[in-house]
């Protein structure tokens, strides 16, 4: 299939269209079949239950990556414009195509990915556009390395520069959107940002469209490649750190989209936190983010191993079960459809990581075993940080332990508060609890947790 995106053609969410990589979309019916089986031909009976049948109902685009689907309308980004497309006879057959906004530019370079829709609260439809590699006829097309978003107009307005390859969007309760970068030039490891208005996420390439008359900032000064990040931070007003960085490889190699969870508790106890896919490794991760002097940090966590094959689109369905969407040309994965399920059982996890002025507050799905919790033996941790620079990605750098001075167990008996002698800021901080237990003698199913503290609160 290839899915470039993922939504739902009715409000109840029982027909899914995915548009796909090789410009077609599709109706998919009977998407929550278990188990799922390929419906026979006409003349052949098969279980209606477990069929799922595919209606293709349009080709032809140029690598449409997000789909949103309003009304009579599905918006789709191709590589050179914002389209909108409908079916205006009810045949379930595309007969209207109509350009939205074409407001970027395209060279023809085979990097030039674009990335959207993420509709805001306002009714923009926010755009990430990749920017280009290789030799010429690379950057000749404006906007490259940037967000954008378009009105309800069809106008283009540039929000922030800086983006390299910005495979996936998403957008948190309070109406924030965010995007995953993947790793290279400037990037040392994938990352989750906060679409900041006016920011500089990082990768100067598209610095050279901060001349042209709509851009809504001028070009960053103080840039210098080989800088600690706390560095970078410290010598430009306008970058802004990543909200997460996800440590390479055991977080992932290359992210997609990144899918808040609203689900009343459908997908488990992970409400209001994010549920990021990878490209390359077919795993899923959590993110928490919290606001610590007004900017976006949090922790990512392992969640589910074992999809197979790395994956590109998210869609929530009116269960809350999350339908995987996967597709490869070239992006190190194979292709194909896939839901989690949540099997009604919680697992003895972390729940939150959140930073304190003098450590974290760890807070778990289940009650605590208090002889183990305790103990400040039962909590490793270290920390590193990165280089910001031209390079292709970074390893960890100028990495140290740090000590647990203490560990006290919260009234809840889901949470412990401990104390850390060393916190860093610009610097991810590696949890591991392998000695942790809970109240019935359970092991954690994943015993790690990385927080990337950009600011240390006050």
């Amino acid at each position: 299939m290839e899915a470039g995106g993922l939504d739902w053609l009715d409000k109840e969410k029982t027909r899914l269209v995915a548009c796909t990589r090789r410009g077609e979309v599709w109706i998919i019916d009977n998407p929550y079949a278990d188990p799922p089986a390929l419906a026979k031909p006409a003349n052949e009976k098969d279980d209606a239950s477990k069929a799922i049948r595919y209606k293709r109902i349009l080709f032809g685009l140029n690598e449409p990556l997000g789909i949103h689907i309003e009304k009579e309308w599905m918006y789709m980004v191709q590589r050179g414009e914002l389209t909108r497309v409908r079916d205006t006879d009810g045949d379930e057959i595309i007969d209207e195509v109509e350009t939205f906004n074409r407001g970027w530019g395209i060279s023809g370079n085979y990097h030039e990915f674009a990335f959207g829709p993420q509709v805001d609260l306002e009714g923009n439809f926010w755009i990430t556009l990749n920017r280009p590699f290789g030799g010429e006829p690379e950057g000749k097309a404006a906007w490259r390395g940037w967000a954008v978003k378009v009105d309800r107009e069809g106008k283009l307005h540039p929000v922030c520069v800086g983006l390299r390859s910005p495979a996936g969007l998403g957008m948190n309760d309070a109406g924030d959107v965010f995007y995953t970068d993947n790793q290279g030039d400037w990037v040392a490891v994938c990352k989750l940002s906060h679409l900041k208005p006016g920011s500089f996420q990082g990768n100067p390439f598209g610095f050279r469209s901060c001349n042209l008359p709509n851009s809504p900032m001028k070009e960053p000064e103080g840039l210098k490649s080989g800088v600690l990040w706390g560095e970078a931070a410290k010598n430009m007003k306008e970058i802004l750190a990543p909200a997460c960085w996800f440590p390479y490889p055991q977080m992932g190699r290359s992210h997609g989209e990144a899918k808040f969870g609203m689900n009343d508790g459908k997908f488990g106890p992970f409400d209001k936190q994010f549920i990021v896919c990878d490209n390359t490794t077919g795993i899923l991760i959590r993110v928490s983010l919290e606001k610590i002097g007004g900017e976006y940090q949090g922790a990512c966590y392992p969640f589910r191993r074992g999809l197979t094959q790395g994956s590109l689109r998210l869609a929530w369905g009116h269960d809350g079960s999350l339908f995987v969407g996967q597709t490869a040309r070239g992006w190190g994965s194979r292709h194909g459809l896939q839901r989690v399920v949540w099997t009604g059982k919680t697992p003895f996890e972390i729940l939150e990581m959140k930073a304190n002025p003098d450590g974290f507050n760890v807070s778990f799905t289940e009650e605590l075993d208090p002889a183990t919790a305790g103990r400040i033996d039962s909590y490793q941790m270290k920390c590193w940080t990165y280089h910001h620079h031209q390079k292709y990605g970074d390893k960890p750098t100028n990495q140290k332990a740090l000590q647990v001075v203490s560990a006290t167990i919260g009234e809840d008996k889901r949470s412990v508060r401990l104390v850390i002698d060393g916190l860093e800021p610009y610097y991810v901080h590696e949890l591991k609890l392998t000695a942790l237990r809970s109240a019935d003698g359970k092991q954690l199913l994943h015993k790690e947790a990385y927080y990337t503290l950009n600011r240390i609160p006050e």
